[in-house]
């Protein structure tokens, strides 16, 4: 038997829960299925080695979308701003996603 035969089957990653709050106060039990940024600059550079390297800086707000309302704005509504984040304000587990991609192949 090998090492890796008795390494338990890797878990599903925890979902992240929705962060929009109602006005009442009750907390939406959805969770984050979709995130988008707009506005951002994508750039491939190269270093001293001449290895490309990919770089994403957003120039503008992240959307979050939930499990149960999307967006959470309804027919002909705005966007709600509880679900608009800056880069440094998006729940820690969506940075870690965003800081731990990298482009995929054309």
């Amino acid at each position: 038997m090998t090492s890796q035969e008795n390494t338990p089957p890797s878990a599903k990653p925890a979902r992240i829960p929705c962060p929009f709050i109602y006005a009442n106060g009750r907390t939406c039990a959805g969770y984050v299925v979709r995130f988008e940024v707009y506005k951002a600059d994508l750039s491939w550079t190269t270093d001293a080695d001449g290895a490309w390297n990919f770089q994403f800086r957003p120039r503008s707000h992240f959307h979050v979308f939930c499990s149960d309302k999307g967006n959470h704005a309804g027919f002909r509504r705005q966007d709600p701003n509880t679900l608009k984040f800056w880069f440094d304000t998006l729940p820690e587990e969506i940075q870690q996603i965003i800081e731990q991609t990298n482009p995929p192949p054309p």
